[in-house]
C-alpha cells in the first residue's frame, strides 16, 4: 500500500514537471520544445541526492557535445555518416570519463540540429537552455519526496522486538524447552525485515540534495551483521546440556539483554557481566571429565563469545554514530 502511494506520488510529480516545462518552453518560443519533457523524465528518474550530483554532469556533457557537433557539421556537413561520427566520439568519451549518463540527453539534442541541417548560435543557445530548463524542473520538482524517517522508526521497533523474542526463545533452548524450528522460522522472519528496512534507509539516505543523513543505513547494517552472528549462534544451542547451573547463568543473561540499548555505558556494562561469566567458567566451573561434558563446555563457551561479539558490533555502531554528532556539532559551531 505504502509503496502504490509513493509510485502515484512520484508519477504525478514527473507529469506535472514535464507539463511544466515544457508550457515554460513553449511560453518562451522556443524550438523543438516539447523534448524538454523527455529531459525532465530522464533527469526525475534518479534519486535526489543522485539527480543533484547529475545535473552538473548533464550540463558539462551538453557543452561538450554542441561544440563537438557543431565543429564536425560545420567541417564535414550534415550528413547521416557525420553525425554516426559524432555519436562515436561523443559516446566514447563519455564512456572515458564515466559520464555515460549524458548520452541520451545530449544525442537527442544533436539531432535537433541534425535536423534543422544548420548550426548557428540561436539554435546552440536553444538546445543548451533546453537541457538547463529540464534539469532545473527536473531538481524543483524532486525537491519533494515523502518522509520516509516514521516508517524507518517503526521498522527499527520491529528489528528489536524480533531480536529480543528470538533470544528469549534462545535463552528457553539452552534449557531444552524451545523448538529449535521456531527460532529458524523468526530468524528468517528477520531476514527479510533487515533486507527491507536496509533497502528503505538507502532510499531515505538518498532523499537528500546535500545533507548525508546515513544513520538508518549504518544502523539495519549492524543489525544485519547481529542477525547473522544469531543466525550462527543456533548450532550452539542443540547439545542437550547437563550442567544447568552454567547453563541457567547463560539463560539468565539471554533473558537480560537488552537488545534496543542506546547508551554505550549500558553496553559495556553487558560486557562486565560477561567478562564475569567468563570469569565463573574458566575458574570456578568444575573440569568436564567425560566427551560429552566437553561437548557441552565448548557449546557454551562458544554461545557465550558470540554474544559478546553481539555487543561489540552495538557499541562499535554508537561510537561512531557519537563521533559522527561530535564532528557535526563542531562544524555548526
Amino acid at each position: 500500500m505504502l509503496k502504490n502511494k509513493e509510485t502515484l506520488i512520484k508519477s504525478a510529480t514527473i507529469t506535472l514537471g514535464v507539463v511544466v516545462a515544457i508550457l515554460i518552453a513553449k511560453a518562451l518560443e522556443m524550438e523543438y520544445y516539447s523534448s524538454v519533457g523527455t529531459i525532465v523524465i530522464v533527469s526525475m528518474l534518479s534519486s535526489k541526492k543522485q539527480s543533484f550530483q547529475l545535473a552538473w554532469t548533464r550540463l558539462m556533457a551538453a557543452i561538450v557535445s554542441l561544440a563537438l557537433s557543431s565543429v564536425l557539421f560545420l567541417a564535414l556537413g550534415f550528413s547521416f555518416w557525420v553525425l554516426a561520427l559524432y555519436i562515436f566520439i561523443f559516446t566514447f568519451l563519455m564512456y572515458r570519463f564515466n559520464t555515460k549518463i549524458a548520452i541520451v540527453l545530449n544525442v537527442v539534442l544533436v539531432m535537433h540540429i541534425y535536423s534543422a541541417g544548420e548550426v548557428t548560435p540561436y539554435l546552440i543557445l536553444n538546445e543548451f537552455l533546453l537541457m538547463f530548463l529540464g534539469i532545473v524542473v527536473a531538481l524543483i520538482f524532486n525537491f519533494y519526496s515523502p518522509d520516509l524517517e516514521s516508517e524507518l522508526i517503526a521498522y527499527q521497533k520491529k528489528v528489536e522486538e524480533k531480536f529480543n523474542l528470538i533470544f528469549k526463545n534462545m535463552g528457553l533452548c539452552l534449557m531444552n524447552e524451545c523448538k529449535i524450528e521456531e527460532i529458524n522460522e523468526q530468524l528468517d522472519q528477520l531476514y527479510h525485515l533487515l533486507t527491507l528496512a536496509k533497502d528503505r534507509a538507502y532510499k531515505h539516505m538518498n532523499s537528500f540534495y546535500v545533507y548525508t543523513n546515513n544513520y538508518y543505513v549504518e544502523y539495519f547494517t549492524m543489525r544485519k551483521q547481529q542477525y547473522y552472528i544469531v543466525s550462527d549462534m543456533r548450532k550452539y544451542i542443540k547439545p542437550n546440556f547437563l550442567n544447568k547451573s552454567e547453563v541457567r547463568t547463560l539463560k539468565l543473561f539471554t533473558d537480560g539483554l537488552i537488545v534496543d540499548v542506546d547508551v554505550i555505558d549500558a553496553c559495556e556494562k553487558q560486557l562486565h557481566r560477561l567478562e564475569g561469566i567468563k570469569h565463573q567458567f574458566h575458574h570456578a566451573a568444575d573440569l568436564p571429565t567425560t566427551r560429552s561434558q566437553l561437548k557441552n563446555r565448548i557449546a557454551l563457551h562458544q554461545y557465550l563469545y558470540s554474544l559478546e561479539e553481539f555487543i561489540q558490533l552495538k557499541v562499535r555502531f554508537l561510537e561512531k554514530v557519537q563521533w559522527d554528532k561530535t564532528l557535526e556539532d563542531g562544524a555548526e559551531g
